[in-house]
């Protein structure tokens, strides 16, 4: 479908073709609906993911604007940045012993292929993400079920004694140890809860196209990769359904086509990337369409330390000083964000409201490179198309100082591949917490996680504490130890380079209602269509 397909055309084409989901969908058919001008279709822009739409495997945030639609996990974090229960009837209490998490969960839940959500789903779910045969890579948010560790390493294929099963709507998590961080983390899409039978049926295909199940508010009816996701209302929904009858994601190849279609009304629903909101804010057409939102995360320079080039503090600190992040907010972010001190973001607790922001002396960067490399430093920088105007900043701002900086942009999908593996010297990158935590950022730069994403970092007392924060359930003592670990990882090792701390901004047409962005994800089952309004083209 192109994309000046209307929604009448959408809905009609639907309708005149019964579509059936892959094999993971069982044989659940559906007819997508008629050409009633009154049929609520909202259309989303976004750039392809270049990645399966499971969040066990895809650490993108903006892929949670698909696959939150389509899956549920345990619990919810909503856009106001509350935690609900979703699948479980109550928010779970540990009992006396303070590793054991008694669930229940609501009855009669249904997924999209009819299959009933049953305790043993749940099970399958958290030993599918601790499988090696699967490859995924979001689960240090569960390492402390008992097993998990042992699953990861080979020793056993079960979490029997780390998930135990009651009954059909009840079963309790066992931990290894008391933590502060589980329960709030069943509420983040790494723990979407998927299918068993269409799940290890589908096996690695599974997430790649419309090769999905849920129980979310939206079912998949289709979705090439590179064109468009078309959505569908699911019928028999558990809660409240959703007010739409569908939904397309319709992708776009870079962030300017994207806002064109916009204006031009190919599409409903759009953010606006930080490079190129300076163009459009004050476009008519955007004007009074155009919504701020402040995500939990920063930009930041991503260092490969196992690279010999990047191993003496002194280059890392070197090529810090050498960026001015004031005037890289004031120019390419056209104001749209703060200058970072630290890599925990302003709404995090522990946060270092004393600390300012990191230093602009290109004299003392071009001192201690000469120091650290009297032969000279040359890098090979990679980019994504979403941070390439902030990559072009930064290496001027690394060849004022004499750095050979070789930067090339980059396919999303090669460059999640090559990042994941460790392949890349140095990149930008976003990071944002799932929820207001330390650990969500943080995270990031344990030992056993950093190998995961392309930095190898290790400091055995910053993972100290990060375990001692991850078990302390003094709100303001956990908020001081990771305030704490980010002085260590940040201000003293220098083992990334944050940039700033973005402001955000997206689009939406008058008659869409209810739009909202907590974090990162667009959550598309949330919103309304008027469909009085004379500018919505039904």
């Amino acid at each position: 479908m192109g994309n000046n397909l209307t929604r009448r055309a959408f809905l009609g084409a639907a309708a005149a073709s019964t579509v059936t989901l892959t094999a993971c969908g069982g044989n659940a058919q559906s007819e997508v609906g008629d050409t009633d001008s009154s049929k609520k279709v909202v259309r989303f822009g976004m750039g392809a993911l270049g990645a399966p739409l499971d969040m066990q495997k895809n650490g993108m945030s903006v892929a949670g604007t698909l696959t939150d639609s389509i899956f549920e996990g345990l619990l919810t974090w909503t856009d106001d940045l509350e935690l609900v229960p979703t699948l479980l009837t109550d928010i779970p209490v540990f009992d006396d012993d303070g590793v054991t998490l008694p669930c229940e969960l609501v009855e009669g839940v249904k997924f999209h292929d009819g299959s009933v959500l049953t305790s043993a789903d749940v099970k399958f779910t958290f030993e599918r993400m601790f499988d090696p045969a699967t490859g995924a890579g979001n689960y240090a948010n569960y390492l402390q079920i008992k097993g998990a560790r042992d699953m990861l390493a080979g020793k056993r294929d079960n979490l029997d004694e780390g998930v135990l099963i009651t009954d059909d709507t009840h079963f309790s998590f066992v931990l290894e140890e008391p933590s502060a961080t589980f329960v709030p983390s069943l509420g983040v899409s790494y723990a979407h809860i998927f299918p068993h039978e269409a799940c290890a049926a589908a096996g690695d295909s599974w997430g790649v196209g419309a090769n999905v199940v849920g129980t979310g508010k939206f079912r998949l009816v289709s979705n090439d990769d590179a064109t468009e996701a078309v959505f569908e209302r699911f019928e028999d929904y558990h809660g409240e359904p959703a007010a739409l009858d569908g939904a397309r994601v319709v992708y776009y190849d870079d962030a300017n086509t994207k806002l064109l279609a916009f204006k031009k009304g190919d599409i409903d629903w759009c953010d606006i990337g930080f490079s190129l909101y300076g163009q459009y804010k004050d476009d008519p057409d955007y004007a009074g369409n155009a919504y701020p939102y402040l995500p939990l995360g920063l930009q930041f320079v991503n260092l490969n330390l196992k690279d010999p080039k990047l191993s003496d503090v002194r280059v890392r600190q070197a090529l810090s000083l050498a960026i001015d992040r004031q005037e890289l907010v004031d120019t390419v972010m056209d104001g749209q964000g703060q200058a970072a001190s630290g890599f925990l973001t302003p709404q995090i607790p522990g946060f270092d409201e004393a600390e300012e922001a990191f230093a602009y002396d290109p004299v003392q960067a071009k001192k201690l490179l000469d120091e650290a490399c009297p032969d000279g430093l040359s890098l090979d920088f990679r980019t994504r198309a979403l941070f390439s105007t902030v990559a072009e900043a930064l290496q001027g701002y690394w060849q004022a100082i004499g750095v050979d900086v070789r930067l090339q942009e980059m396919d999303n999908g090669i460059f999640m591949e090559d990042w994941a593996a460790g392949n890349l010297q140095i990149l930008v990158n976003g990071w944002f917490a799932d929820y207001p935590t330390g650990d969500g950022l943080l995270s990031y730069f344990e030992t056993e996680n950093a190998q995961h994403h392309g930095c190898f970092y290790a400091n055995e007392e910053f993972d100290a504490l990060m375990q001692r924060a991850r078990v302390e359930l003094d709100e303001g003592a956990q908020a001081d130890l990771y305030r704490q670990a980010d002085d260590i990882v940040a201000r003293q090792d220098y083992a990334m380079l944050p940039i700033l701390y973005p402001h955000y901004n997206y689009a939406a047409k008058p008659y869409v209602k209810g739009h909202k962005v907590g974090n990162m994800s667009f959550h598309i089952a949330n919103v309304d269509i008027d469909t009085t309004d004379q500018t919505y083209q039904g």
